[in-house]
């Protein structure tokens, strides 16, 4: 992977995510983020990929795994980036890649980067900075 530099202003961040967007269209089958609330907040910005919950109620961890690896080939995990969704990032990256998933973590990590930049950490927030 080509080492990218810095994102230095808030400008340049915000033209850079419907670009990241559009490269985890097209080199991803499918999204996973933590709620509702993320998923509206990207398709506010134009997302049109297949965005799966991973809050789902009667749902377990193993059956989400197990019927995300059956439909998806490769996966973007758009957790929060705070404690508990980098603990939840690392816990669907290891099951789903045992499970023959591609897991996309370039993608997230440009993501990341964006996001630090725009000074956020919650994928929903991203929603507020679309409205500004």
């Amino acid at each position: 992977m080509k080492k990218r530099r810095r994102i230095k202003s808030t400008y340049e961040a915000l033209k850079r995510l419907p670009r990241l967007l559009g490269e985890i269209e097209t080199l991803a089958d499918a999204v996973i983020v933590e709620g509702f609330r993320d998923l509206e907040a990207l398709r506010h910005l134009g997302f049109r990929g297949v965005v799966i919950l991973f809050s789902q109620v009667g749902v377990s961890d193993a059956d989400f795994m197990d019927a995300t690896s059956k439909g998806h080939g490769s996966v973007v995990i758009l957790t929060d980036f705070d404690e508990e969704g980098l603990k939840i990032d690392r816990f669907l990256s290891d099951g789903l890649e045992r499970r023959g998933v591609k897991v996309e973590k370039g993608l997230r990590h440009e993501m990341n980067r964006i996001m630090v930049t725009l000074r956020i950490s919650a994928i929903e927030s991203l929603d507020n900075i679309h409205k500004k």
